[in-house]
């Protein structure tokens, strides 16, 4: 496996335990921490996109050339990540806070 797949696949792993946490504030602090978490996740995503397009491989030249599709599993899996983060900012940004009692 060549470096930049790994370094995708840790940028994913790293942004998916930040998914996992939860990322939707219900107080003022929460919402703290979660727009951190939120903000994690687009950054992940977008490095994760990056290196996936950044990281071509070299073109086949010959009759026997298998297919390969310009779409990989690292490149899915930033806009995965992205998109989460841009929906959970988008959802706390337009969110109630939630009075408790104390």
């Amino acid at each position: 496996m060549d470096r930049p797949r790994r370094l995708g696949r840790a940028i994913a792993l790293i942004a998916s335990i930040t998914l996992l946490a939860g990322c939707f504030g219900y107080n003022r602090s929460a919402k703290r921490w979660s727009y951190v978490g939120d903000t994690v996740l687009l950054l992940g995503g977008g490095a994760a996109i990056a290196v996936d397009v950044t990281s071509k491989d070299t073109p086949c030249t010959g009759d026997s050339c298998p297919y390969r599709s310009p779409i990989h599993g690292t490149l899915v899996g930033g806009v995965v990540l992205a998109a989460a983060g841009l929906f959970g900012l988008l959802f706390n940004a337009t969110r109630d806070n939630v009075k408790t009692s104390r």
